[in-house]
């Protein structure tokens, strides 16, 4: 049964009530907005020659670019993923489809201090956790749906991971 938020009640129902936490700012920025695309060399091609982002890291299935200095040493970034290549989405998430948004993830900055307790309190309002680390950027990341399927990302930068 999926979690549903109840925004009268400020609960996750899933088996039991779980209060959220209180606005106690924990999210310090936005890491990346991550999109599928249907051409990758041309939309890579567009946001590097055309609006002058630069490339943070090019692969076959997905261009990183940098757009601003960023929280905790995790610079903002706009990802494009190749639609068609759905491998690095599976594991992260069942629920994303392709039908539903070309978005692959939103991605909110915190400190690692927090990342331990968030991902606890996300998996007692019975959400479905993805933790994982990315070496290359040195983040540690929390991957979980919202109510609509859209993935989420709480990411950390830890000098540890790499």
């Amino acid at each position: 049964m999926p979690s549903i938020y109840t925004p009268q009640t400020h609960c996750w129902k899933a088996g039991e009530e779980v209060q959220v936490n209180e606005r106690d700012h924990r999210i310090k920025g936005l890491g990346e907005v991550s999109i599928r695309v249907r051409d990758l060399a041309a939309m890579c091609a567009f946001y590097e020659d055309v609006v002058g982002l630069e490339v943070l890291r090019r692969e076959e299935s997905f261009v990183f670019f940098e757009i601003a200095e960023g929280y905790g040493g995790h610079s903002q970034n706009l990802a494009l993923f190749d639609a068609s290549e759905r491998t690095l989405l599976e594991w992260k998430s069942q629920t994303l489809s392709s039908d539903q948004s070309t978005l692959h993830h939103i991605a909110l900055n915190i400190d690692l201090e927090d990342y331990e307790s968030e991902m606890r309190r996300l998996q007692g309002l019975g959400l479905d956790v993805q933790a994982t680390e990315h070496p290359w950027i040195h983040v540690r990341s929390l991957y979980f749906p919202d109510p609509e399927g859209n993935l989420l990302e709480l990411v950390c930068y830890d000098e540890r991971v790499g």
